[in-house]
């Protein structure tokens, strides 16, 4: 294996990207390789469209670099996970993209340094994906694919919400299960690239505040962890890695085109915006912003260019973007608009029908048929790597406007790029502070005005840059700058306790946006077959459960009023903005019904506003609407994207032959007779017929969806038409009609396999088909998950006494599903069956109801947590555990935490008929009696928690947790997708 030098960087980067890097890209990449104890600098001072995103580049090379590192005395000083975080809902995310290339040629290299490069990666990952690529959308249940293997390099995009969440244990949306997971993969052996960000400040002080604090424990888990943010302005007091290579003020270089081409802005008051009439003078705003943006159209198709120009209009406000889309459609002028308030499938169908073309990669050669305008809000100020002639926006802080001239002529090409900057009349002069740029809207205006000739300036970065005044007056002309109160020992104690949660608990936006922040958003999508009687929709998500993909980002207060009734008008685009704080009463007519999703066991239906919480995952009945209050959906809105995004989440096809949900597709009537009739058929067992005639309706139906809007669909049906085993998967809907739900994976993803969940034993243990013990059909569960949890330890750089006790913990965490309750509720209830010990098994119902119904036939107790009764069998072996009292206290909570619990208290089990639990193996005899007692405060697990978290520290605990449990999540997923179907019990 040879050695990656910092003068190979440059043959890495132009095997990458056909060109040669930077000169700062170089500086910077020799800097990670050859300092030990602080390769990445605080702070990376870079003016707009300067590349920063290279730094994923020279983050993976150094990674790569120290691969031989395994087995060594040195640990790893450069991290395998790579976080790239802004402070807003980005709709092209250009970090993401940069991402996804990367990963893919890494993947397919054959030869050269691309190969040395990802063979270095592959030894790294343990496997066979040098590096993977993620985006995290949202908290909804399985949005963790980014979070399946503690060894896997890869590079994940985010908000601050997002990640930090995850960070400080508290990961937005529903279930409490995997924030430790999230927590420990986060804090551990990462790297925090926060990106140039208008209120990054909280956040970026509550990461030093934790990079501190992980070092407060007897003992600290080697893992590196390492932050820096990039930005033309760092804030002060940190060690700052500046461009020195004067490329910037080369004309002739590319990054000199891009930093000396001007942007000739003219400065306007839109006269009629103004008053106490918010709904006319937004109108009147929209209005003069559209004037404005044909005018700029007219003057450059008077200069006769090649092509019709590419315009943006940025809004400070989603209303007000809203507004100057809708008159620019009733001008028929081609227009999209884009809000953070997207789904993930809306925003990624609009950009690649409607985006691909306004690439700054594509920039140079583009012919657009016609003047194309997108109106957008704060959501493009970052991470949209778009490349546009004309320019117009409302006037924001200063900050937020050098953003916004970024997207204006990106690459520097030459053409008569030009903006206008637009400000209310009630704006013009100081007045009440906008609730997102505060004071800084005004003044920035004034100096803009200061500093105009003939009404116009020059947004240009190297021209502005020398108007650019410093220290407290450049302060205060961008958006106020909030700060995070001090993150406090006893805070991260009560964080960290994620099972039960401890109230009341520190609110977690505050540490992440500022004291004077609003609360988390909440994620919102459709379902058309939540109708009829409410408590029937536990069963019907139960089936087909909501998924990141379809879901979007709502503020709390935006949604209280919604649910309330109660019209209200829009903010920003921008995490974190504080609520107005009134209160919101709704009365009992217009309250609006939805339902609340925590996973399968906390589904509540919620009525009006009182019950919502930041971070909730709310699903809302079709027939009420909101899509057009709440979000954006699109030229084309489908208000249901169940099916899609659960094929997107879960690499499995499902079908809902639901009355409502059929209106959505194609027509077709066989399917909608099926749906009428196949309820019936089942329950007259004619299941193997119905399967016959749904595959022929299903073939049949293929033939006619030939628009391209429909592949997906298509793909869905195709893979249920062919699926040998569907009859398991056919189920009848509560509420009329049909599920179908494919047993055969979808192949969606190369990289990745479907996320396996632990949310609770029915998910963990059905589905799929494993002996509990080792036996004559292989290793089984147990020994498998062994395996894999000491080699995550091995490439982790852990002491062989870590490693030996992460394997016994993967040994013993099950053994409590040898109860001959848990086994008959395995064979689907029936308590006579008997068989080698199960790990998991089909025959175990999925459905709520059906899943309830089997465990009473099989006399389980309700609520029965197996790995507690786990620890009480470990116990009864004294000589399976390990002498030292510190590796017996990890040993036993690794496993009465592997599903979440235990953090720090046990759940309460009531188990009035116990049974004696007797298992053999290994050598030892195990024996247990069910009702535990560890639901005592004094039984042992809390003060096992709290020991470990005072010996590793909050988050290397969890890490270290991740390790076992990540191993389990692995060794499922392969018994889940084993193309055999294995002995049946």
């Amino acid at each position: 294996m040879g050695e990656l030098t910092a003068s190979a960087f440059a043959d890495f980067f132009k095997a990458l990207w056909g060109r040669e890097p930077f000169g700062w890209q170089s500086a910077l990449a020799q800097r990670v390789l050859t300092h030990e104890t602080n390769p990445w600098p605080e702070a990376v001072a870079l003016p707009t469209a300067a590349g920063k995103t290279a730094c994923m580049d020279i983050a993976v090379y150094c990674l790569a670099a120290q691969a031989e590192r395994l087995g060594s005395s040195r640990p790893l000083a450069a991290p395998r996970r790579i976080f790239f975080v802004v402070d807003r809902r980005v709709i092209v995310d250009e970090a993401h993209q940069r991402a996804v290339k990367l990963a893919a040629k890494l993947g397919e290299a054959k030869q050269g340094i691309l190969r040395e490069v990802a063979d270095r990666l592959r030894r790294l990952a343990g496997g066979d994906v040098p590096l993977a690529a993620f985006e995290l959308r949202g908290g909804i249940l399985r949005s963790d694919a980014w979070a399946k293997s503690p060894t896997q390099p890869l590079i994940v995009s985010g908000t601050v919400d997002q990640v930090g969440s995850r960070l400080l244990f508290r990961a937005y949306g529903p279930g409490h299960g995997m924030r430790p997971i999230h927590a420990g993969l986060v804090a551990n052996d990462s790297l925090i690239l926060l990106d140039e960000a208008h209120c990054a400040q909280p956040f970026l002080e509550t990461l030093q505040a934790v990079k501190r604090y992980r070092g407060w424990a007897e003992t600290p888990v080697p893992s590196p962890f390492w932050v820096t943010v990039m930005s033309a302005t760092p804030p002060g007091g940190l060690e700052v890695f500046q461009d020195l290579s004067g490329e910037g003020e080369d004309p002739a270089h590319p990054l000199g085109k891009r930093q000396l081409a001007s942007k000739r802005t003219r400065l306007l008051v839109a006269k009629q915006a103004k008053g106490k009439g918010k709904a006319q003078a937004r109108q009147e705003l929209a209005n003069f912003l559209v004037e404005q943006a044909r005018e700029l159209v007219k003057q450059w198709e008077n200069g006769s260019p090649d092509s019709p120009p590419a315009v943006v209009v940025f809004c400070n406000r989603v209303d007000t973007a809203r507004l100057v889309y809708a008159k620019l459609v009733d001008l028929r002028e081609d227009a999209t608009l884009l809000t953070g308030r997207m789904r993930p499938i809306d925003k990624d169908d609009s950009v690649q029908t409607e985006l691909d073309e306004l690439s700054a990669e594509r920039s140079p050669d583009r012919c657009l048929p016609q003047a194309k305008y997108v109106v957008a809000t704060q959501t493009l100020e970052v991470g949209a790597d778009l490349d546009f002639d004309l320019l117009v926006t409302e006037c924001a802080g200063l900050d937020a406007l050098r953003q916004r001239f970024g997207r204006l002529n990106r690459m520097g090409r030459a053409i008569p790029a030009q903006g206008v900057i637009v400000v209310r009349a009630d704006q013009s002069e100081k007045s009440d502070e906008d609730p997102v740029y505060g004071a800084s809207l005004a003044e920035t205006w004034q100096w803009l005005v200061d500093q105009a000739e003939d009404g116009l300036v020059d947004f240009g970065i190297a021209e502005l840059n020398k108007r650019l005044p410093v220290g407290d007056e450049l302060f205060g002309l961008n958006a106020p700058s909030r700060h995070a109160p001090v993150l406090l020992p006893a805070d991260v104690d009560a964080l960290a306790q994620t099972s039960p949660e401890p109230w009341p608990s520190p609110e977690v936006a505050l540490f992440l946006h500022g004291s004077e922040s609003g609360p988390a958003d909440v994620q919102v999508c459709w379902r058309a077959d939540l109708i009829g009687d409410e408590r029937v929709w536990a069963e019907i998500l139960s089936r087909c459960p909501p998924s990141p993909p379809e879901c979007l980002a709502v503020p709390f207060g935006k949604m209280r009023r919604w649910l309330a009734g109660v019209d209200g008008g829009d903010g920003g685009d921008v995490e974190g903005e504080a609520e107005g704080g009134e209160t919101v009463v709704a009365s009992g007519k217009a309250a609006r019904i939805v339902v609340r999703w925590k996973g399968r066991e906390q589904i509540d239906v919620l009525r009006g506003p009182d019950a919502l919480r930041p971070g909730d995952v709310l699903v809302i009945p079709a027939a009420l609407g909101g899509w057009d209050e709440l979000g954006t959906l699109g030229r084309h809105p489908v208000a249901d994207w169940g099916e899609r995004a659960y094929a997107m989440m879960r690499d499995r096809a499902i079908l809902r032959l639901h009355p409502e949900v059929l209106k959505q597709w194609p027509e077709s009537q066989a399917l909608q007779v099926l749906a009428e009739t196949g309820p019936e058929r089942i329950a007259s067992d004619d299941r193997e017929g119905l399967v016959d005639d749904l595959q022929s309706a299903l073939s049949e139906w293929t033939v006619g969806l030939e628009s391209p809007r429909w592949d997906w669909l298509k793909h869905l049906a195709e893979n249920l038409g062919r699926d040998s085993r569907l009859a398991r998967g056919i189920f009848p809907h509560p509420t009329g009609g049909l599920f179908i739900l494919g047993t055969r994976r979808l192949n969606l993803h190369e990289m990745e396999t479907a996320s396996f969940s632990d949310e609770d034993d029915v998910s963990a243990s059905g589905g799929s088909h494993a002996w509990l013990l080792p036996g004559p059909e292989g290793n089984g569960h147990l020994e498998g998950v062994a395996q894999l949890a000491g080699r995550h330890a091995r490439l982790c750089g852990l002491s062989d006494e870590l490693v030996e006790v992460l394997e016994a913990a993967g040994r013993g965490h099950d053994l409590g599903k040898a109860d001959p309750r848990f086994q008959a509720w395995l064979r689907g209830g029936n308590p006579w069956v008997r068989g080698p010990l199960l790990a998991k098994s089909p025959g175990m119902p999925q459905g709520p109801e059906e899943s309830r119904r089997a465990r009473m036939r099989a006399g389980y107790p309700e609520g029965g947590r197996h790995e507690l009764l786990s620890v009480r069998l470990l116990e009864s072996a004294p000589e399976a555990l390990p002498a030292d009292d510190d590796l017996r206290d990890f040993l036993l909570h690794l496993v009465e935490s592997h599903h979440g619990h235990c953090r720090p208290f046990a759940p309460v089990v009531d188990d009035p008929q116990p049974v004696q639990v007797t298992v053999e193996s290994w050598g030892c005899t195990y024996s247990a009696c069910s009702a535990t007692g560890l639901e005592r405060i004094d039984a042992g697990p809390a003060e096992r928690f709290w020991r470990l978290t005072r010996r590793y520290g909050w988050w290397g605990l969890a890490w270290l947790e991740a390790l076992l449990r990540l191993a389990d999540h692995r060794r499922s997923e392969k018994e889940t997708h084993q193309i055999e179907e294995g002995p049946r019990a």
